[in-house]
């Protein structure tokens, strides 16, 4: 994979600097990519296409896990193809083939790859930009960027991690304890408060913050679990605006959403069919961030 880097942009006149203005292109699925002032922002690219860069300004890309739908190894060419660039990974050591995998990356890339299980703070090389680490329900973390006087946060996958209907757990749980009588297993009600109580600890690092932007996971695979997670995420902190994502292409949840919880909406980027958002948006259509 080819980056591109683009060498025409001035930061000789002052104007010029003073008129900039904070954008973002929707990549698709949970991939985004923040074009700020001071630097670019790579977020679980895996879908879409990657503009031409500044090739005077730090990237810095961020995968919240090494899975399928939020990474894709051609991040690493980054470090050999671009001046300034940093990458920051939200693994489980646990998984073997993830080690042996970052382990065989050349010493150079390698110099340049910062990884986070669970919660981390770590500055950039430059020591411009401060990524904390939250725990994800799911894989690997979600992230909170703050930079040139912006605080940013990307979700990955931290969201009510319900992922079993109440009629497949009850059958899983039937299943087990004839099983395996000897085990306290908890039932379908103890299962849900657990999912909460997870959720909230999880985030706990998120509580009475204020965010210039978020994007927040608005899964709708699971049932309503998306819209759950979305509402819970405006209880813990203020976003000036914010995008769903970990959409897999569903965008008809983003509609649906801005129509059930027109609340909520009001500052929303995203890409939808329907009035009352901040902005109506297209996946590679770039847009202000606020």
């Amino acid at each position: 994979m080819c980056y591109t880097v683009k060498d025409d942009y001035s930061i000789l006149e002052d104007k010029i600097v003073a008129d900039f203005q904070d954008k973002g292109i929707y990549l698709g699925h949970s991939g985004f990519l923040l074009e700020l002032e001071s630097a670019t922002l790579i977020f679980d690219w895996y879908q879409g296409e990657i503009p031409p860069l500044r090739g005077e300004k730090p990237v810095y890309i961020f995968a919240s896990n090494i899975n399928q739908g939020h990474f894709r190894p051609e991040i690493f060419g980054a470090v050999e193809q671009l001046p300034h660039a940093e990458i920051f990974i939200g693994y489980d050591h646990s998984i073997s083939e993830v080690d042996t995998f970052l382990d065989s990356l050349p010493e150079k890339i390698q110099d340049h790859v910062s990884c986070f299980a669970g919660e981390a703070r770590l500055y950039s090389e430059n020591e411009e930009m401060l990524v904390s680490s939250v725990t994800a329900t799911e894989n690997g973390v979600a992230f909170i960027v703050e930079i040139g006087g912006k605080t940013i946060f990307h979700g990955g996958t931290l969201y009510l991690n319900q992922t079993a209907s109440e009629e497949d757990y009850n059958k899983w749980y039937e299943k087990m304890k004839l099983e395996h009588p000897e085990l306290n297993i908890a039932d379908y009600d103890n299962y849900l408060e657990h999912c909460e109580d997870e959720f909230e600890k999880y985030t706990e690092k998120l509580k009475g913050r204020n965010f210039d932007y978020a994007m927040l996971p608005l899964e709708p695979k699971y049932g309503d679990i998306g819209v759950r997670t979305i509402k819970r995420y405006m209880e813990v902190a203020d976003y000036k605006t914010w995008s769903p994502m970990q959409l897999h292409g569903m965008y008809e949840v983003v509609d649906e959403f801005v129509n059930d919880y027109p609340q909520f909406a009001k500052n929303m980027i995203g890409v939808t069919t329907k009035s009352g958002v901040k902005k109506a948006i297209k996946s590679g259509e770039k847009y202000n961030l606020y």
